[in-house]
């Protein structure tokens, strides 16, 4: 997932003077963040300034008289630039940070700066200037300049400048509302607290390392409810009560606290897409995705659902009939709390894979230098880890990236789970490159992650399916740092929602490809490299539940996408009879004891675009489909691919890089191969 904290509606820009500021979160001069000198003082005092200088701006561009490319494109990009750049310093801030006033400060922060940011978009005479310049058929502009007035033309009239003022005026009240409880459902998750004790009886099957960490001098096991210790649970706890347990509280985080939130956000979503004359928050959202409209979402997935159903059918009939070959003693019903445990034990019955065995070739650190190879190796990009880089936790990495000789970007590694941390997996921007002159400012970025960490006896292992994560979010991170525009409002996080998952879902093949495995992945204790036995059990294994995997990922779409695009029905039925309905596409019973939805964190930044990462795949497959043909490590492939379409960003038409790439219009042969199904 990427995650953008970019809270403008309605463009990103770049910035064209230097800012001369003393703030840490303003300067634009190549140097690191010193982030231990970030203070609550430090995010105030940046967005004050940014606010007063970004006015004055507004009032330049619409007292332009004699308009040109450099008093009013380039112009608005200034505008834009500081209010992105610094949302997305604040927004790393205020889901890393552990000092808790800093922490609630960036919250509060980033709420305002967003409110201003926001209501830009609603600002009439910046929206007659930019309309202005867009009709002046005496300025001459090249293509990409021609899309970026035209995206933000669009943009604008999307979120209400055709309307009176009057009409406007409660659009950004609205607005301001939507950030409010957009920020507050992220916060809820965010600094979710849980933990759960248990006898030593109750967590058999846990690995004894797990066990020490959790041990307490009283005896018992204090098991701290997050994403790593949840999977290990799920796939490794022989007691079934115990799963059940953990399951539901991970599942329950930020519940009660975001009903009411979630409520929320949903209802002025409604109002907010009504008073621009649309149907429905996503008819509202898809004006500018390739999806275009409801109707084809819906299509798009009620199709694959068909596709699938079967496939799920089989394969619930096949773990139900294992559990009662290996458990006879357990209940007949086969339950969500069974799903890990009962795949994991059948991989290694039917199929003799042990993933604990896979883990023992993926130790975090040998698999990061090894996944820095191969896309350096596919991407003609070099890599160097840095140490004069501070950070804002001891456990982040630091790097530089580098190609054709050249510098062009740094970037942090935040791995590892702690209190009040983001708690999922994303690529968050830190600064956007821009030109101004010979001088550029490059682009930097951190992975934000919650993979398991190790212990004083034996190292952070990563299953397979974290390993496959880890190439996903580094894909976001590439993408934004080789992607270096003339006008950074097109930089790689700009593309169209249903697209941006595409470039780092490609990349997750090559943790499918022995030419790549092979780079990297050696045993932790002997250094032997996987064998190709074992990557032979692995490749087997690759389809195994391959319809349950992409059904749970129709369900989470379908789910938002009726909150958005049926919002009676929502309100009629509510928020979880919607969801729990929607679950028997599962096939498999729905524990009442859970409330996931109110922990579901796309819900707040991709409302009405979490198809958009089943319709990328769509892309990211027919892409790859050209490296199967060239060798999956041919790096003259790899260079085209970074060149037509990484570095493009958002400068030319998604489906044009595309086609220009495949050479031929894209389709879902590979898509549908790749899930075992024939077309």
């Amino acid at each position: 997932m990427k995650k953008l904290f970019i809270l403008v509606l309605f463009a990103y820009a770049t910035l064209q003077a230097q800012n001369t500021t003393s703030n840490l979160l303003l300067k634009h001069d190549n140097k690191p963040i010193d982030f231990s000198k970030v203070k609550a003082a430090t995010i105030q005092e940046a967005v004050a300034i940014v606010i007063k200088s970004s006015d004055d701006k507004i009032k330049k561009i619409v007292a332009v008289k004699k308009q040109t490319v450099a008093n009013t494109l380039m112009a608005y990009d200034n505008l834009n630039y500081e209010i992105v750049d610094l949302s997305m310093k604040i927004g790393l801030i205020s889901s890393t940070y552990s000092n808790e006033s800093v922490r609630n400060t960036a919250y509060a922060e980033i709420e305002k700066l967003s409110v201003y940011g926001s209501n830009l978009g609603l600002n009439e005479l910046l929206y007659k200037a930019i309309k202005r310049f867009s009709t002046n058929k005496t300025i001459e502009l090249n293509s990409k300049q021609k899309k970026f007035i035209s995206d933000v033309v669009i943009s604008f009239e999307k979120n209400g400048m055709k309307l009176s003022t009057a009409d406007r005026k409660p659009l950004e009240e609205i607005n301001n509302k939507l950030i409010k409880f957009g920020n507050a459902f992220d916060k809820n998750i965010a600094e979710s607290k849980d933990s759960l004790t248990f006898n030593e009886g109750d967590l058999k099957g846990i690995d004894a390392e797990s066990l020490h960490s959790w041990k307490r001098p009283n005896g018992k096991y204090v098991v701290y409810v997050n994403g790593p210790n949840s999977i290990k649970i799920n796939e490794n706890a022989e007691n079934s009560t115990t799963r059940k347990i953990v399951g539901e509280h991970y599942n329950n985080r930020a519940y009660p606290q975001n009903i009411v939130v979630l409520d929320s956000l949903l209802y002025y979503r409604n109002e907010y897409a009504k008073k621009l004359g649309f149907s429905s928050y996503a008819a509202y959202s898809l004006v500018d995705k390739m999806a275009a409209k409801p109707e084809n979402v819906w299509a798009f997935e009620n199709d694959l659902t068909k596709k699938l159903t079967p496939l799920v059918t089989e394969e619930v009939k096949t773990l139900k009939a294992f559990k009662k070959e290996v458990s006879p003693t357990e209940s007949e019903t086969f339950y969500t709390w069974d799903y890990g445990y009962y795949s994991k034990k059948m991989l290694n019955a039917k199929y003799q894979l042990n993933k604990d065995e896979v883990k023992e070739y993926f130790e975090m650190n040998n698999t990061i230098a090894g996944m820095f190879k191969v896309y350096e190796s596919l991407l003609g990009i070099q890599i160097k880890p840095v140490t004069n880089m501070p950070v804002w936790d001891s456990k982040v990495k630091t790097f530089e990236m580098w190609c054709e000789g050249k510098k062009i970007g740094s970037f942090y590694l935040d791995l590892f789970p702690r209190a009040n941390k983001y708690s999922h997996f994303a690529c968050f921007p830190m600064s956007q490159y821009m030109k101004n002159g010979a001088v550029e400012t490059l682009p930097q970025a951190a992975l934000i992650c919650n993979f398991p960490e190790g212990t004083v006896n034996e190292p952070s292992l990563l299953e397979h399916s974290d390993v496959i994560t880890m190439f996903h979010e580094f894909g976001h991170l590439v993408h934004w740092l080789v992607s270096h525009p003339e006008i950074a409002s097109q930089n790689s996080f700009s593309v169209k929602g249903d697209f941006s998952e595409a470039p780092s879902q490609f990349l997750e093949n090559w943790c499918w490809e022995y030419d790549a495995l092979k780079i990297f992945a050696k045993n932790y204790k002997t250094g032997e490299p996987l064998p190709k036995e074992l990557f032979a059990k692995m490749k087997q294994t690759q389809l195994v539940n391959i319809g349950s995997t992409y059904i749970r990922q129709i369900y989470l779409g379908l789910t938002d996408f009726t909150y958005e695009d049926n919002y009676l029905e929502t309100k009629q039925k509510g928020v979880l009879q919607v969801f729990k309905e929607l679950a028997a596409l599962n096939q498999l019973p729905f524990d009442d004891n859970t409330h996931m939805i109110y922990s579901f964190g796309h819900l707040s930044g991709y409302g009405a675009n979490y198809y958009g990462y089943l319709w990328s795949k769509v892309y990211a497959q027919d892409m790859f489909s050209v490296f199967k043909k060239n060798g999956v490590m041919d790096s003259a492939t790899g260079i085209r691919y970074r060149k037509e379409i990484l570095e493009k960003g958002a400068t030319t038409p998604e489906i044009e890089i595309v086609e220009n790439f495949l050479g031929r219009k894209p389709n879902s042969n590979a898509f549908l191969e790749s899930l075992g199904i024939k077309k």
